[in-house]
């Protein structure tokens, strides 16, 4: 358990308000109480592991979560269609090609100029007429 900023306790706060009021509940001054924390429960050995480390693995699953999440959502891989171990292999290969690929060619159109070469930069006194 590691204490958050005093940013992220007024943000977690004020969802929390915004969430009560639009459901009507009852704010708990526990649930205030506890949204001062980012809280892991782990079986790692603290002396082997300290908190920061575990929060840090924890960012990094969470990054990978994210881009399976995209994957299924480009290449719909949300079901399996294959019955067959050899033809399902096949078709989650094929996706997941599809998927890699698909990002390559975002990243790259991302950093590739829209007009596929360089403008020139004409002096800014010419007159325009």
């Amino acid at each position: 358990m590691i204490r958050k900023s005093q940013a992220a306790i007024a943000l977690a706060h004020k969802k929390l308000r915004r969430r009560a009021s639009k459901t009507g509940t009852e704010l708990q001054p526990e649930t205030l109480f506890y949204a001062q924390f980012v809280m892991i429960l782990t079986t790692f050995p603290a002396q082997d592991f300290p908190a920061e480390l575990i929060l840090e693995y924890y960012r990094f699953r969470w990054q990978i979560e994210l881009v399976f999440k995209r994957f299924k959502q480009i290449v719909q891989l949300g079901h399996l269609p294959k019955y067959d171990e050899e033809s399902a292999k096949a078709w989650l290969y094929g996706k997941l090609f599809v998927a890699l690929l698909t990002e390559k060619l975002i990243h790259h159109a991302c950093a590739v100029s829209p007009w596929g070469y360089l403008l020139e930069v004409a002096p800014l006194s010419q007159p325009m007429a």
